[in-house]
């Protein structure tokens, strides 16, 4: 296995923070980049949570902040900062620290880099416009998308509308994306609810730092009048890792303006989910958090 880059908006859906203990877990060449950063502070819990685990060594590269409404839950007594539009300059300035923060990593790294698009697609969009030369180094598996059973038409997936024209760049120089799709990841049998074993085990006396950390993160996920999570990034760091949870084929789709995707004979070539083993999946998930 070469590097893996962990692209995760961690600190929202309790997901990315499942999914980062597994790849912190099961990855010994570890990149990790926030996506839609709220001033910092998903790069300071990723590192945070890294460090529980054993992992201080993975560098942990912050992204592009996009400033918009932004859901991130802070521990108590610790504040989201407003956001600051900063200047052209300013903004262009962070495109180049990050894409050079990222080119280094990936061009001194040995064979295919794995990319794990937990988030919006800014931060890959960032480093392909700088060097697109790169998008046949890496192999992209992103999760987003609705294809056939959509629970809003009227508008995209969350992780590719929140950033509609990183999305569309991505998705069409890469010369052969996979989406793992909200259709098959938005499913009842990968949803974690307050009587799921690994909520029980979670809230036990003897758990860890790390899984305390994850309770508290869900409690207050659920405070929030949520009466759940998705495990849709744990599955997608699975195909990722080369786990055959899921299932892919080529489809061609047209990508709207917007972000949404719908079936075209004349689209792009993607490689899309097209079904899921989730029995397999949470059977493999349990055992790499288990302690």
């Amino acid at each position: 296995m070469g590097l893996v880059v962990l692209d995760t908006d961690i600190g929202g859906d309790p997901d990315d923070f499942v999914a980062l203990v597994v790849a912190a877990r099961l990855v010994p060449d570890l990149l990790v980049v926030t996506a839609d950063e709220v001033g910092g502070l998903r790069a300071q819990l990723a590192r945070r949570v890294l460090g529980l685990v054993g992992r201080s060594d993975v560098e942990v590269i912050e992204g592009i902040d996009l400033g918009e409404r932004r859901l991130f839950l802070p521990d108590p007594g610790q504040s989201v900062p407003a956001y600051v539009l900063p200047s052209v300059q300013e903004r262009e300035d962070r495109r180049h620290e990050l894409a050079d923060a990222l080119n280094q990593r990936i061009v001194n790294a040995e064979g295919p880099v794995q990319w794990v698009g937990c988030g919006p697609m800014t931060n890959v969009a960032t480093l392909l416009r700088a060097a697109p030369e790169l998008a046949e180094q890496i192999t992209v598996t992103q999760m987003g998308g609705w294809l056939d059973h959509c629970r809003d038409p009227e508008r995209g997936e969350h992780n590719l509308r929140t950033d509609t024209l990183a999305t569309g760049w991505a998705l069409r120089i890469l010369p052969a994306p996979r989406l793992v799709l909200a259709d098959h990841t938005n499913h009842p049998e990968i949803r974690v609810t307050t009587d799921w074993t690994l909520i029980h085990a979670l809230d036990s006396d003897s758990a860890p730092e790390w899984a305390r950390l994850l309770s508290a993160h869900f409690h207050r996920w659920i405070a929030r009048g949520y009466d759940g999570f998705w495990l849709h990034d744990p599955l997608t760091l699975s195909a990722a890792l080369g786990y055959e949870f899921v299932t892919f084929a080529e489809t061609r789709v047209r990508i709207g303006d917007d972000a949404r995707l719908c079936r075209d004979p004349y689209g792009r070539l993607i490689r899309a989910s097209a079904d899921a083993d989730y029995a397999g999946f949470v059977a493999w998930l349990l055992e790499q958090v288990r302690w």
